[in-house]
């Protein structure tokens, strides 16, 4: 079941009137078709009827901050930690990332890396005499070992 609109300021003060006149809760609600606990609350809690506190989170951003996020998202195709770092915004990164989402004409693409990055390999060997040290090494090194240096004694 939803909740009722506040009553009007009009209908306060003739509820307040019919309070005085010796009108019952009960009666006071059946005139303005309410329950007894709003006409109730409404009387013993004058001033604070009407003015509930907000339950959400507020929000990390303020308006001038999420309008510069977007100028800066809109001409760049830099990452979000560049995007906080220039801006000089104390939020984190899914809060951007949430803000932006939200904008239906804001694209975002993602950086890619080309080639999915650098492979490490480990090289290390053993003959007569004792052991190799294990040491890491890229694709360029270890084509350079294996052509100069083991393929002569294959």
């Amino acid at each position: 079941m939803g909740r009722a609109s506040t009553l009007s300021l009009h209908k306060r003060s003739q509820i307040k009137a019919l309070s005085t006149t010796g009108y019952t809760m009960k009666q006071i609600a059946n005139i303005f078709e309410r329950s007894r606990k709003a006409i109730m609350n409404l009387l013993h809690h004058q001033e604070e009827y009407g003015t509930k506190k907000s339950s959400e989170k507020p929000s990390k951003l303020n308006s001038r901050e999420k309008k510069e996020i977007l100028r800066t998202a809109s001409n760049n195709t830099i990452s979000i930690t560049e995007i906080r770092r220039t801006c000089g915004i104390d939020a984190s990164e899914t809060t951007l990332w949430i803000m932006l989402n939200n904008k239906p004409n804001m694209v975002r693409l993602r950086i890619k890396r080309n080639f999915a990055g650098g492979s490490v390999m480990v090289w290390g060997a053993f003959n007569a005499i004792g052991l190799v040290d294990l040491t890491k090494m890229k694709s360029t090194d270890y084509q350079d070992v294996s052509g100069h240096y083991l393929v002569p004694y294959l």
